[in-house]
């Protein structure tokens, strides 16, 4: 636990309000309380802002007069984030063989596992070799675990799972902000993984951790082979992804969606119940029900962008063609 000073004086910002104040934790903006830390790096989440509840907030000058608790003003909110991830992040514990504190309901475990402390594993389990799970990672009843799965701390496993051999659930997503001298500075992702019931995760499929939040694979989702899911990803009920999909950060897919091998779909997308993509597509809008197609040969993005207004005006400029056609004809 950190007082709001201590933070202060680690991401280098002006404090406006309480020094003494006492931060447990890390949380979105919507959902932090009064002992958690939230940031704001943009104008278009300031309706979440002045809702919020959080002890603090990270933010910039221009949003001092729209926060209604303590803040912490930065020039850059990603980086001042970035930084103070790390002083909440808790370290793994790594252990050979099984610890002594873990609850395990099941005999099928193989002699080679390493299960760290604090781990629940339910009832009629197979865990296969060389499987390594770290602490506080609950297992439903059921689940059949492949060789070499490396399942990281505070992941959920619901009933009836299955995940192939090599998969790993629970990495460190994929965040980093720039700083002015053009260097990375990584985050620490803080969230998990939950997975639901009766679902099955194919082999070498990554799953990452939430940043703040957690990934969420919901009941009966089918993933295929080398799968990527990075972290915030929200999957809806009976999903099913084909081998060598990637889905960036923060989507969101409804229930119901097929998503075709090797297809991608861009951070923050959303896609509705129902909604198919052909394979090798490239999905950066959001998606009503529906059957979609999208690629076109690489080009230079600027190329790309007029190339595209164009493709998408095609039909119009079709039916116009058409109608002058016929005006034509009509007129001989």
């Amino acid at each position: 636990m950190y007082t709001l000073g201590n933070i202060a004086n680690i991401i280098d910002a002006e404090l406006i309000g309480d020094a003494t104040t006492k931060i447990s934790g890390l949380a979105s903006i919507d959902k932090a309380q009064k002992a958690q830390l939230s940031y704001v790096a943009s104008d278009k989440h300031k309706p979440d802002l002045m809702r919020s509840n959080a002890g603090a907030v990270i933010i910039t000058k221009s949003l001092i007069a729209d926060c209604p608790t303590n803040a912490l003003v930065v020039e850059n909110v990603y980086l001042a984030f970035a930084k103070i991830t790390h002083y909440f992040k808790q370290p793994a514990i790594q252990i050979g063989g099984i610890h002594p504190d873990a609850k395990i309901n099941s005999e099928n475990i193989a002699n080679n596992c390493t299960i760290a402390k604090q781990v629940v594993i339910g009832k009629n389990c197979t865990i296969s070799a060389n499987t390594v799970i770290e602490q506080n990672v609950v297992i439903g009843d059921n689940a059949l675990i492949q060789p070499n799965v490396t399942i990281l701390q505070g992941c959920t496993i619901g009933n009836n799972v299955v995940i192939s051999a090599g998969a790993v659930i629970g990495s460190e997503g994929f965040g980093n902000a720039l700083d002015s001298k053009g260097h990375w500075h990584t985050i620490a992702h803080l969230g998990n993984v939950i997975i639901g019931n009766d679902v099955t995760i194919g082999a070498n499929t990554v799953i990452d951790r939430g940043t703040l939040d957690d990934t969420q694979v919901c009941d009966g989702v089918r993933l295929d082979n080398l799968v990527h899911i990075a972290h915030n990803v929200i999957l809806g009920k009976d999903s099913a992804i084909a081998a060598g999909v990637t889905i960036g950060g923060s989507a969101t897919l409804g229930e119901r969606c097929q998503i075709g091998g090797g297809a991608v779909i861009a951070s923050h997308m959303y896609l509705s119940d129902d909604t198919i993509v052909t394979g090798s597509s490239t999905v950066d809008k959001n998606l009503n029900k529906g059957h979609y197609t999208g690629f076109t040969s690489i080009s230079l993005h600027s190329d790309w962008k007029r190339n595209q207004m164009w493709l998408l005006k095609l039909n119009k400029i079709a039916r116009y063609l058409n109608i002058k056609l016929k005006n034509l004809v009509s007129k001989q």
